[in-house]
C-alpha cells in the first residue's frame, strides 16, 4: 500500500500543478482583457472630450399693421419667418487648435440647411488667438450672437443697426486679450471678403478692420473701424469704397441691463450714407426682464440723389420697442415685443419702398411672440 501511494502521489502533484497553471493563465487572460477594455474606454473618452456639440433654436409668430416690411414682417407673416434651428460643433484638433462648424436651417428658407460658420482657430499664446475661414463679421456688439436669439435681451435686435444685409465674411483675424487686473482689453484685427454662398445686396472684397473692446465685466466700451475699397451694391454701384465706424457701450450688474450703439456707414456713389443708433434699457425682476428700446436711422447724403430717380433710397426712421423676456427655465426664454416705427415721410429706404410710397404709409407696428432656446 505504501508503494502504491508513492507512485500515485507524483501524478496527483502533476495534475494539481497543471490545474494551477491553467488557472493562472485564465487569470492573466482576464487581466489582459480588462486592461484592453480599460484602454479602449480611455481612448473613447479622450475622443469624446475633444468633440463638443451645442445648438439653439427659435420659433414664434410676428405680424404687422401693414406691409411696410420692418424686419421683413408684413400683415401676412407666419411662424416660419421667425423659426430656425442650428447645431454647432467644436472639434479639438490639438490642445491649442480647434475646428468650428455651425449649420443653420431657417424656416424662411424652407428649412434648407446651410453652413454658417467654418473656421480653424489656434491659440498661439494665452493672450493671442488667430482664426481663418468663414466667420461672423464683427460690426456690432451682438454680431457673434446674431442668430442666437436666446443670448439677446430682445425678441429681435434693433433693426436700425442690425438690418445690414451681410453678416458673414471669409478671411482671417487675430484676437489679442490683455488682462488689466479687474478688467481686460480685447483687440481684433480682421481681413477678408463677404460670404458669396448666399444672395446679398452688399458684397465686399479686400476689407480690413479693427475692433477694440474694454470691459470690467460690468461695463464695456467698444469701437470699430472698417475699410473696403472694393464694394458692390446690387444695382447701384460696383467697385466703390465703403467705410464703417461704430461705437458701443453697455452695463449689466445682474439687475439693470443697458446697451447702446451708434454707427456710420459711408458708401461712394448713389447708395446712401447712413447714421444709426439705439439705446436699450432692461430691468430684471427674477425670471422677468421688461425692456424698452429707442432707435433711429437716417441717410446723410439725400442731396446727392435729389433730381434723380433714386429718392426712394433716402432713409429716415424712428423705432420704439417695448417688450418683456421671461426665462421659463435655464435654456428657454419666452419673449413678447411691440415695435413701432415711423418717420417715413423723408424716405422709406431700407423698407418696402414701393408699398410705402404707393399707399402713403408713414408708420408701422410689429407684434412678436417668440420662444428662444439654447442647448
Amino acid at each position: 500500500m505504501t508503494r502504491t501511494y508513492f507512485k500515485i502521489a507524483p501524478l496527483a502533484m502533476c495534475l494539481s500543478a497543471t490545474s494551477a497553471l491553467a488557472q493562472s493563465d485564465t487569470d492573466r487572460l482576464e487581466q489582459l482583457e480588462q486592461q484592453v477594455s480599460s484602454l479602449q474606454q480611455q481612448l473613447t473618452t479622450s475622443a469624446a472630450d475633444r468633440v463638443q456639440f451645442n445648438g439653439f433654436l427659435s420659433t414664434g409668430y410676428a405680424t404687422a399693421s401693414n406691409d411696410a416690411g420692418l424686419a421683413g414682417i408684413t400683415d401676412e407673416s407666419e411662424s416660419n419667418d421667425l423659426s430656425l434651428m442650428a447645431l454647432q460643433g467644436n472639434f479639438s484638433v490639438t490642445d491649442d487648435t480647434q475646428a468650428v462648424m455651425q449649420f443653420i436651417s431657417r424656416g424662411a428658407n424652407d428649412w434648407e440647411t446651410k453652413l454658417e460658420w467654418a473656421y480653424l482657430s489656434h491659440q498661439l499664446t494665452n493672450e493671442l488667438q488667430v482664426r481663418a475661414g468663414k466667420m461672423r463679421l464683427p460690426l456690432f456688439t451682438y454680431s457673434d450672437y446674431l442668430d442666437v436669439a436666446y443670448a439677446q435681451p430682445w425678441a429681435r435686435p434693433p433693426q436700425v443697426l442690425y438690418g445690414l444685409p451681410t453678416s458673414n465674411f471669409v478671411g482671417v483675424d487675430a484676437i489679442y486679450t490683455h488682462n488689466l487686473g479687474g478688467s481686460s482689453v480685447t483687440t481684433q484685427v480682421f481681413a477678408g471678403e463677404s460670404d458669396n454662398s448666399t444672395e446679398v445686396e452688399l458684397e465686399f472684397r479686400n476689407a480690413i478692420g479693427l475692433n477694440i473692446e474694454w470691459t470690467d465685466y460690468v461695463w464695456y466700451v467698444r469701437g470699430i473701424a472698417a475699410h473696403n475699397p472694393d464694394t458692390t451694391v446690387a444695382g447701384l454701384a460696383d467697385d466703390v469704397t465703403t467705410k464703417f465706424f461704430g461705437l458701443g457701450f453697455g452695463y449689466d450688474d445682474g439687475v439693470w441691463q443697458i446697451n447702446s450703439e451708434i454707427a456710420r456707414l459711408e458708401i461712394d456713389g448713389p447708395a446712401p450714407d447712413t447714421d444709426a443708433a439705439y439705446l436699450s434699457v432692461g430691468r430684471r425682476f427674477g425670471a422677468f426682464t421688461p425692456y424698452s428700446v429707442v432707435g433711429w436711422t437716417e441717410s446723410t447724403d439725400d442731396e446727392e440723389r435729389s433730381g434723380t430717380a433714386l429718392p426712394a433710397l433716402n432713409t429716415r426712421r424712428d423705432e420704439y420697442s417695448l417688450g418683456v423676456r421671461w426665462d421659463i427655465h435655464a435654456g428657454v426664454a419666452l419673449k413678447l415685443d411691440w415695435t413701432h416705427a415711423r418717420g417715413f415721410e423723408r424716405g422709406p429706404g431700407g423698407l418696402n419702398a414701393p408699398t410705402i410710397l404707393a399707399n402713403g404709409i408713414d408708420s408701422t407696428n410689429v407684434y412678436t411672440f417668440k420662444i428662444d432656446s439654447a442647448f
